[in-house]
């Protein structure tokens, strides 16, 4: 009679595995264009054995999508932890989100591709509310934490809250990651050398800002947290970007703003 935590350990490793090897080969081609074959053999296992964690090709990017929302919440919540941000205003917090999204660019250009490659391939495959549930719920924690830093502005006014929630989410932090995305994959001012745009993003960071901070003058402060952002670590171990933007803020009530969550 075999062990079951021990079965149990080698099914999360086989799973992790074929997570890793489809997050390589999806990220640096496409989603479409990789076949589940090519992810079993990559994985050093079977097809057979694929289909025992996954049924399809779907149920797969979609967990795949899942895991890298939540490890990459896990390396926002620990520089919130790092800036103390649960004495930061509304305005620092909205800086320190854009700043983990732009850590994104600099650390973690292969998220940002298959991030953009996830919503257009979900789409096509037409999938269902139940398929994407899982995936929702990883995204619906940025949401959250948007609606308590809005919350947090009402009270303190450091950000212009004359604007809805829902477009403020949209106009910076989606528009950000997606601006992100594209420059990740090149699709602007591609060049032979590859010509990094983190200035530019951080240019987009400072026009938010400024434009959002009512009655104050002077520079943008600077961006602390790029470079503190951790490494995402391997893909298959949940311990874990699809787009935030498809979260609207709904709460109608504002938590108390001690802290994010």
């Amino acid at each position: 009679m075999r062990n079951a935590e021990k079965d149990a350990a080698e099914k999360a490793e086989r799973r992790a595995r074929l997570l890793e090897a489809a997050f390589r080969l999806m990220s640096a081609r496409s989603i479409e264009a990789v076949k589940l074959t090519e992810i079993a053999d990559a994985a050093g296992l079977g097809i057979v054995t694929l289909y025992r964690y996954f049924k399809t090709k779907p149920d797969l990017v979609i967990e795949l999508g899942t895991v890298l929302w939540k490890k990459y919440y896990v390396e926002v919540e620990k520089a919130y932890a790092a800036r103390c941000g649960a004495a930061m205003n509304a305005a620092e917090e909205m800086e320190l989100f854009l700043d983990s999204i732009i850590e994104l660019y600099r650390s973690h250009k292969d998220v940002l591709k298959f991030n953009r490659n996830f919503d257009t391939y979900v789409k096509h495959q037409e999938c269902t509310a139940e398929q994407m549930r899982p995936y929702n719920e990883a995204v619906e924690v940025f949401a959250k934490k948007f609606h308590t830093v809005y919350c947090k502005a009402k009270k303190d006014g450091t950000l212009d809250t004359s604007i809805s929630e829902k477009r403020l989410f949209v106009g910076t932090l989606y528009a950000v990651l997606s601006v992100a995305g594209k420059f990740a994959e090149g699709l602007v001012y591609p060049t032979e050398d590859h010509h990094n745009m983190l200035e530019e993003l951080l240019m987009i960071k400072q026009m938010i800002l400024g434009a959002l901070k009512k009655g104050r003058m002077g520079t943008v402060g600077t961006m602390e947290t790029i470079g503190t952002i951790g490494t995402m670590g391997t893909v298959g171990t949940v311990g874990t970007m699809g787009t935030a933007g498809r979260q609207s803020p709904h709460s109608p009530h504002c938590p108390q703003t001690g802290s994010i969550l």
